[in-house]
């Protein structure tokens, strides 16, 4: 049985599609233009962990539709706080408001210059900070939990004097996963791959 190239196109696509993107942490001092996505929730209990703050200006933390906002306001909470955020399903939008600029940040969503405020990763020495702090170490521990997601923001834009370092404010999700945004090149690929499979089901027309 002979395929066409459309079909053995389509199911490269299908690949691409499937396998999530792997991002590198930005180098400190350069914005990411990477769309981060949402975060994932598995539908058990997420726990939110203030875990680290570098920041000289007051945020708050938010989720999207949670009655509880804001989750954590560096001006008053520390390493180890904690906040349960209740069973989550699905996609889950965050956002940082700087209220000492003014300036509201959402995880997904880039600024005018292009640039991201939020980055993902399971790796906390990714923000090269030094070691967790121990309260907020203790406070993971005592969630039992085997997922755990770190979130970094950069709480000023560019023009803001920005470093991008992507460490102002740190906080720890349980339970939460990131998702996969398809690239760029992934997205010029679906389209490809349909336009391809149009052209195969009129030919057989």
């Amino acid at each position: 049985m002979q395929f066409g190239w459309p079909l053995v196109l389509a199911a490269a696509v299908a690949l691409t599609v499937t396998v999530p993107q792997a991002h590198a942490f930005p180098p400190a001092g350069t914005p990411t233009t990477v769309n981060p996505g949402l975060l994932n929730a598995l539908g058990t209990d997420s726990e939110a962990i203030f875990a680290y703050a570098n920041a000289a200006d007051t945020s708050a933390l938010s989720l999207t539709g949670f009655p509880g906002n804001p989750i954590f306001n560096n001006a008053v909470n520390a390493d180890g706080d904690t906040v349960n955020l209740g069973a989550l399903t699905g996609p889950q939008q965050f956002g940082l408001t700087n209220m000492t600029t003014g300036t509201s940040f959402l995880a997904n969503v880039a600024d005018a210059a292009g640039d991201y405020h939020a980055f993902y990763t399971t790796n906390f020495a990714d923000f090269s900070v030094g070691a967790l702090p121990a309260a907020t170490a203790a406070a993971i521990a005592a969630t039992g939990a085997t997922t755990v997601t770190f979130v970094g923001w950069e709480d000023l834009t560019g023009a803001q004097g920005s470093d991008f370092d992507y460490n102002d404010l740190i906080f720890a999700f349980t339970n939460l996963t990131p998702t996969a945004v398809p690239e760029p090149m992934t997205l010029a690929l679906i389209g490809v791959g349909l336009a391809a499979l149009g052209l195969v089901r009129r030919r057989r027309t």
